[in-house]
């Protein structure tokens, strides 16, 4: 028996090549429409792992997921989200409003802080919010300002007459 062990295969895709070979070992055993139906998976998928086991061996079943994707972001965006940060300030939701407005360039937030980390900016410190001051007793917010009392209205009807009697 192979020990996932002795191969060279890091440790968050050896669950993954387990159960890829538990499929190999059972669609050899059943045929690949069987395997495919018992484990949800296609015959092709199974077809090719078997391949790349032939080739390679447990190498072979290690999963090649892509890395990142091509960048679609322009060199220009990427300068005008470094100046941001560096000149401005600015954070990724900042950013993102001085792109649209300014430039005109919609950019999504997530990348705006991908780009960020990719430029190696560090975070911007936290700006404390600032807490209204708090009115003393009796202190009025404006001068001028009536004393806060209770006001009473008259309530008139539809008609336009008192509801509560005569007065």
């Amino acid at each position: 028996m192979i020990r996932l062990s002795d191969v060279k295969v890091r440790l968050q895709y050896r669950w993954r090549v387990r159960q890829r070979l538990m499929v190999l070992h059972f669609a050899r055993v059943h045929g690949p429409t069987v395997a495919g139906r018992r484990f949800g998976v296609s015959v092709r998928t199974i077809r090719r792992w078997r391949v790349r086991w032939r080739q390679d061996g447990l190498e072979g079943l290690v999963p090649l997921y892509p890395r990142r994707q091509g960048r679609r972001v322009t060199p220009r965006v990427i300068e005008l989200v470094g100046h941001a940060r560096r000149e401005l300030a600015y954070g990724a939701s900042r950013t993102q409003l001085w792109l649209r407005r300014v430039h005109e360039v919609r950019v999504a937030m997530g990348t705006i802080q991908r780009i960020f980390r990719d430029l190696g900016m560090p975070r911007l410190p936290r700006t404390r919010k600032r807490v209204p001051r708090q009115m003393k007793l009796f202190e009025k917010a404006e001068p001028g300002e009536s004393p806060g009392g209770r006001q009473v209205r008259e309530n008139r009807g539809a008609l336009g007459v008192s509801v509560h009697g005569a007065r």
